[in-house]
């Protein structure tokens, strides 16, 4: 089994709309969905639905979250998905961003340019082939790079440049590295997926940070009550909300291909090991 761990219900609602799922019981907050197989498989059927664990933002909260699935679902391999932030203006929202490194940027954007070298992560080779894979045979615009984990999302498009520029990434999120840290320690393979949500010289509304950081659904009016006092945001909440949609689209599009991909990659790898 391959469990997919994201942070937020809107990433994910898409790809528990296509499958068959039952709700797990999960510590905190946490979300969890098990596939479900058709109740006549064939022998060599595996499960084209991946587990789904949603933790909420930020990064404790991420590896925490890994290790509960690692320990409820002993998963082969886990995908990191969600959403992130471009650091290129020519990304745009709704592309796929496959992760080549995940790097982690601890503190506040005052301590990202004196903290050194950020530690560096790498994924799964099979698994990023199947990522690979799953986005050029969707067609998805897609791009391959560094993605880096801060603490808190940047909100400005000079923080994004910044990223982009400093640090070489391809895209930003709170969530990846604790993910991929938590799964390398565990000794279970990982590669991280994310959708564009936000355009590079895109500033994110500041009623996003006043919306509580768990994984639930939080509904218009979640951001309608901070709007009397914020209606300088309602612009951008309408332009985010857009990008949303197109964001878990694309996600919803490539984790079927990715799960296909995967399995064809490890059925050649089984053949080529028994020969």
């Amino acid at each position: 089994m391959i469990v997919a761990l994201g942070s937020l219900h809107r990433e994910a609602a898409g790809i528990i709309r296509s499958g068959h799922y039952s709700v797990v019981e999960a510590p905190e907050d946490f979300i969890a969905h098990r596939p479900v197989l058709p109740d006549t498989p064939a022998d060599n059927t595996t499960n084209p639905f991946p587990a789904i664990v949603l933790s909420g933002s930020g990064t404790d909260r991420a590896a925490r979250a890994t290790v509960w699935a690692i320990e409820e679902f002993s998963p082969e391999a886990i995908i990191s998905f969600g959403f992130c932030g471009a650091t290129r203006d020519h990304e745009q929202a709704g592309d796929i961003v496959i992760a080549a490194r995940v790097v982690n940027l601890p503190g506040t954007p005052v301590e990202w340019s004196i903290n050194g070298a950020p530690e560096s992560l790498g994924p799964d080779r099979t698994l990023h082939l199947a990522a690979r894979t799953a986005v050029e045979v969707t067609g998805l615009d897609y791009h391959h790079g560094t993605i880096v984990t801060v603490s808190t999302a940047p909100r400005t498009a000079g923080m994004k440049r910044w990223l982009g520029d400093s640090i070489n990434a391809t895209a930003v999120d709170t969530e990846t590295h604790a993910v991929a840290d938590a799964a390398g320690k565990a000794g279970v393979p990982w590669v991280s997926v994310l959708s564009i949500l936000d355009n590079r010289d895109f500033d994110l509304p500041t009623i996003t940070d006043r919306v509580g950081s768990g994984p639930r659904p939080r509904g218009t009016p979640a951001y309608i009550r901070h709007l009397p006092t914020s209606p300088q945001n309602l612009s951008s909440l309408i332009r985010l909300g857009r990008a949303s949609k197109r964001a878990s689209a694309s996600l919803t599009t490539f984790m079927a291909a990715f799960m296909e991909a995967h399995s064809t990659l490890t059925n050649e790898i089984r053949v080529l090991e028994t020969a």
